[in-house]
């Protein structure tokens, strides 16, 4: 087999080389000047710093010390770095140098020495006057709670560049000033000229959120869809809509988009769909066969018959053959997961057990339904009232007023099938 060598290993091969060449005892200054400073322009910081410390120790020329130095920096190695800057200044007695200078920040920042950090800055920023330099030190500013200084720098830097960073120091200034609006204003604006990143997005959300700016959040991530309607536009959007109760308009949106179908079943639900609910819960059962969203199917379907009629018992003996079916899947699932039942599975046992107790399909099934969510919610003041009833229903008054004392009455009064179901099992004999 023919042998190949990759790009990515002549490359390699190619640095070893130039390495190697370096300390090379027939190499010249200006050779070997030539092949360090290719090294740095091509990225190669660590060679670079090898072959500027080689030349400095062969021609103690303090410059090639400053050249390492920087080399050093750019590879990230602050340590190496610092200790050619003090040796370059303490040689030259030159305090004004820009790169030296910023090496130094950058060791004083690293070792918690803030103070040095900012006089240097400020002395440095008299001869540059990059934005750079106003991020740095208005951040170092805003570290010691200097905010009018720190709001200065920072600001500037951010009219320039329209950063996400300086723009959450801005706005953190304002919060630590109590200017919540002009924090607001600020955030608002910048998200409407220039967008946001997914975690900027999110964090403005919430912090109109906190700050019960919610018809502000409407308008902003409002423009923000109408301008741009991808998914992460369109969620904050329906979740400030939704926060607002404007369910109508979330579903709008929500339907356009290929959301979790349960966003969707959440949303219908909110305004009471329950055609619609009960459709979209049949659809996730289908997709995910989590029994859960069965049961939801049936419930739903019930909600929806009752809304305009009566349910008749011969919608109500499928409804309750749905959920039956339902809880036998979930069972099922319970035990090839040795999972355990939660509030839900209380909910679905109750409304089962009730519906069989109340349209009379079958009394004593429909108790030990609503037993075992009694075993999960004990303290459920609507699973004693399904209990009470079922005894009511098999003629066992003893038993119904017991059960049923066991709710509040302010809980009975202020619930008008409670009431009915008091009146009647306190007339039973």
């Amino acid at each position: 087999m023919k042998k190949t060598t990759s790009f990515r290993r002549k490359g390699a091969l190619l640095t070893m080389t130039l390495a190697s060449m370096l300390f090379a005892q027939n190499l010249t200054e200006d050779q070997q000047i030539l092949i360090t400073s290719d090294a740095f322009h091509r990225g190669d910081f660590a060679t670079a710093k090898r072959g500027y410390l080689h030349l400095y120790k062969e021609t103690n020329n303090i410059l090639y010390a400053k050249e390492a130095a920087i080399s050093a920096a750019s590879l990230g190695d602050i340590g190496t770095a610092v200790k050619l800057a003090m040796l370059y200044r303490k040689i030259t007695k030159d305090k004004k140098d820009v790169s030296i200078n910023k090496i130094l920040v950058d060791g004083y920042i690293q070792t918690g020495q803030t103070d040095k950090a900012i006089a240097l800055l400020e002395n440095i920023r008299r001869e540059d006057k990059s934005l750079m330099l106003d991020d740095v030190l208005g951040s170092l500013y805003l570290s010691q709670k200097r905010y009018d200084k720190a709001f200065s720098l920072l600001n500037r830097f951010y009219n320039q560049t329209h950063s996400e960073d300086s723009l959450e120091k801005l706005i953190t200034i304002y919060f630590m000033q109590n200017s919540h609006q002009e924090a607001v204003s600020l955030l608002s604006s910048h998200l409407k000229n220039y967008g946001c990143s997914p975690d900027l997005c999110q964090r403005a959300y919430n912090t109109f959120s906190q700050l019960n700016e919610l018809d502000r959040a409407k308008d902003v991530f409002g423009a923000l869809y109408e301008r741009d309607p991808i998914v992460q536009n369109a969620q904050l959007y329906i979740a400030v809509l939704v926060a607002l109760k404007e369910f109508d308009k979330a579903q709008k949106i929500a339907e356009n988009f290929p959301f979790d179908r349960r966003l969707l079943l959440d949303l219908y639900t909110a305004q009471k769909k329950f055609a619609l609910a009960a459709k979209q819960a049949s659809l996730i059962y289908n997709e995910k066969k989590d029994p859960s969203f069965l049961a939801l199917e049936a419930i739903y379907t019930y909600e929806h018959l009752n809304a305009l009629h009566t349910p008749k018992k011969s919608e109500v003996v499928k409804i309750t053959q749905k959920l039956e079916r339902a809880i036998a899947e979930r069972t099922q699932n319970l035990k090839r997961t040795k999972g355990d039942m939660n509030p839900q599975d209380a909910f679905f046992y109750n409304f089962l057990g009730y519906s069989l107790i109340d349209y009379n399909l079958d009394i004593k099934k429909g108790i030990a339904y609503v037993k075992t969510a009694l075993e999960l919610e004990p303290d459920s003041i609507f699973y004693l009232d399904s209990l009470a009833w079922g005894y009511y229903k098999l003629g066992e008054c003893t038993q119904a007023k017991d059960v049923f004392a066991k709710i509040d009455s302010q809980e009975v009064k202020a619930q008008p099938e409670l009431k009915e179901h008091a009146d009647a099992i306190a007339k039973c004999h």
